[in-house]
């Protein structure tokens, strides 16, 4: 036992299958998006910029409000 808490039990067969799936799947993804003819239309630094550009619209970034922060000991 470390830092006061109990071991932990590890993952399940069935937890294990699903990670295992998952990055499968990313790597498909990945794969899709790397190779779409989307890509072939840029040329150079524009293939990133356009990529990023595509990252930020997808996973626009979530603003958070003083509000809802709390302040750290």
């Amino acid at each position: 036992m470390t830092g006061g808490r109990e071991p932990s039990p590890g993952w399940t067969e069935e937890q294990k299958a699903a990670v295992d799936q998952l990055r499968r799947e990313c790597l498909d993804l990945s794969a899709t998006v790397l190779t779409h003819p989307y890509g072939e239309t840029f040329q150079g630094e524009e293939v990133v910029k356009e990529r990023m550009r595509l990252m930020r619209e997808a996973r626009p970034e979530k603003v958070v409000s003083p509000s809802d922060m709390t302040t750290a000991a």
